[in-house]
This record gives structure tokens, sequence and C-alpha cells, in this order.
């Protein structure tokens, strides 16, 4: 499904007034707060037919690292690259999100954010300013992207803890628990 102009609103107004590198940093250890100690079946029971559950929503933030982790080296290697969108819900398919273990799903997004964040310190600011034309979202620098993902985990974050009301609500901003709700808003899946 392509992005929607709502849609890349919402992630913008998610992803405004905040640093993309200490953002991105925190993300993983807010998500694995949000799951600690839920039963594995809470995390493998989607809300509706057709809705993602928390596990296909790991499965789906770790693949979409590896997506984004190749358009920030061709952004910075071939300035002007077209980048190609992918089908989320394929992905999903292809990848039998609901067969995956969310503890492993974590832990490769985990990972894979760790080795994104190694890469996007080293740049330059040149490098910052690098852009690609993405084919739904338009020419989108480095920083574009960086930030996007920001909005991007925010708006799984809220998905997650509406979820599973259980876990602590937590403020994407300091990573402590918050009396309101992340945000508030319904995720794209």
């Amino acid at each position: 499904m392509p992005d929607t102009p709502d849609y890349l609103a919402r992630i913008r107004d998610l992803a405004a007034a905040r640093d993309p590198l200490t953002a991105q940093a925190q993300s993983p250890a807010l998500i694995a707060e949000l799951i600690a100690n839920i039963p594995a079946e809470r995390l493998i029971t989607g809300p509706a037919p057709g809705k993602w559950s928390v596990a296909e929503i790991l499965a789906h933030l770790a693949e979409d690292e590896i997506a984004t982790a190749w358009r920030y080296r061709q952004i910075v290697e071939q300035p002007g690259i077209a980048l190609a969108g992918f089908d989320q819900d394929l992905w999903a398919n292809l990848g039998n999100y609901p067969a995956r273990d969310p503890n492993d799903s974590l832990t490769l997004y985990r990972l894979l954010r760790e080795a994104n964040l190694h890469f996007l310190r080293a740049l330059s600011p040149e490098q910052w300013d690098a852009f690609g034309i993405h084919a739904e979202r338009g020419s989108i620098t480095v920083r574009d992207l960086a930030t996007h993902m920001v909005g991007h985990d925010a708006n799984h974050i809220s998905q997650i803890q509406k979820l599973l009301p259980e876990s602590p609500r937590l403020d994407p901003d300091s990573g402590t628990e918050s009396a309101a709700n992340v945000h508030g808003l319904q995720a794209r899946s």
C-alpha cells in the first residue's frame, strides 16, 4: 500500500522537533520495555482480521530497518538515485510475520538500528544532505529519511501501546513512563 498524504503528515508530526539520532537510539529499548513480561500469546494475537499483532509489528520494524539501511547507503553512494518503495503487506506475507518469534524480531530490529546509527554518526554534513528520489515521497535526503524513521517508530510504538494496554505508558522523548498514551494515533498497518 503506497504512503498516503495523511500518513506522511502524521509521521512528520510524530517526528517534529526530535533529534533523529537520539530518538532512533531510544526506540528499541522503549519497545522492549513495552513487551517485557507480556505473555507470548498476547504478542502473537492480532486485534482483528487483517490487523497486525505486536509480533507482526516487530517483524515489520526489523524488515523496514533493512530497507532503510540500504536506502541510507545508496543515497550516500549515489546521490540522486531512484529509491523504490515496497509493499509492506506483501513483505509481511512473504516473511510469514505471524510465525516470527517477537523477541527474535526485536533483536534483529535493535541490531540493524545500531548498525544504521553507527553509519549515520560517521556521515559528514554533506552526506546528511545527499538525496535520493523515493518512488512515493519524492526527493528525500538522508536527514529526511532518518527523521521519517523517528515518526515511523513513534507510530508503531503507539500502536503497540494500544494493543497492550497493560504495558507501561512510555514517553518516547525521555524513555520514561508517562500518564499519557504516546501520541494516541492509529498505525498504518
